[in-house]
């Protein structure tokens, strides 16, 4: 679909909701035109992700449990082929902050190098690159928007500013673990990866997102998982049969803004981050060196 598709898919909704206005259209048909208008744009926005081989965002994930506040953002580059990535990470626990940084760099050989950066410290591993982009799931805002698109439902536009339009919709229960497991999203609170039975009873999660009005590219998608984090903390502790009162969560939510989609060209790792020990091939090396000489 491109810019054509959705302005003529507007213009035939707009005739259409005119039309029946005049035959004494209920509010439900008109939200119906609606709804397919909004549609139209998460659909450009999702096939625009699904062809973007490169990418800058910036990852915000805001918590707040029992009056503890605490954020993370991700200022991140990627590009997939061949596979290099930058995220730059600021985390905020208690009024503390911490920064590191992350690289990954495919190296020809089937493997994925991970630099890691924590304060002056540069250390170095070797992983596939499927566990290399495991491992990074949080921060791969193309992919963990793309599954919220594609899973997302009831889609209404909510509002115009500018040339940009918003629009709403949710994620439905039965998908819920599949996009917040599925894309790492509940890693800052250390649940990430936990059985599905944890997300029993989860409702359904509320999405927001923003997109250019001339092109449907997206530039921004909110996900409201406060509801969640509370459920599954409350399952977490009833497993673990804990007598502590529980957890209240008063906010969690994660929002990826996305821009320069298909723009990046050069990812640039530090040299002293090249310059890294890598431990496991230093390792292997040695018990290597080791079983030769006996």
């Amino acid at each position: 679909m491109n810019k054509k598709n959705i302005w003529t898919n507007s213009i035939l909704a707009a005739a259409m909701a005119f039309c029946l206005a005049g035959c004494g259209a209920s509010p439900a048909e008109e939200t119906v035109n609606e709804t397919a208008t909004a549609q139209d744009y998460v659909a450009e926005a999702a096939q625009t992700l699904t062809e973007a081989g490169s990418y800058e965002a910036v990852l915000t994930v805001v918590s707040s449990m029992d009056e503890s506040s605490d954020s993370m953002q991700a200022q991140i580059a990627m590009i997939a082929d061949p596979l290099c990535m930058k995220v730059d990470i600021e985390n905020v626990f208690g009024g503390q902050t911490v920064r590191t940084q992350t690289y990954l760099e495919e190296n020809g050989d089937s493997e994925v190098n991970m630099y890691m950066n924590y304060g002056d410290q540069w250390t170095e591993m070797s992983l596939t690159a499927e566990a290399a982009l495991q491992n990074m799931q949080i921060y791969d805002a193309k992919e963990n928007m793309l599954l919220a698109l594609e899973k997302g439902q009831d889609w209404v536009q909510a509002g115009e500013e500018g040339k940009q339009i918003t629009l709403t919709g949710v994620i439905p229960a039965e998908a819920v673990y599949e996009v917040v497991n599925g894309g790492s999203l509940l890693q800052f609170s250390g649940m990430s990866g936990i059985a599905e039975n944890y997300y029993a009873d989860v409702e359904s999660v509320p999405v927001t997102l923003v997109v250019e009005e001339e092109t449907g590219e997206p530039v921004s998608c909110t996900l409201d998982l406060t509801a969640v984090q509370q459920k599954v903390t409350d399952n977490v502790l009833q497993e673990l049969q804990s007598e502590s009162g529980g957890i209240s969560v008063q906010e969690y939510q994660v929002t990826m803004d996305i821009s320069q989609i298909g723009e990046v060209k050069e990812i640039s790792i530090p040299t002293e981050a090249q310059s890294a020990i890598n431990y496991e091939k230093e390792i292997s090396y040695n018990m290597n060196e080791e079983q030769a000489a006996s």
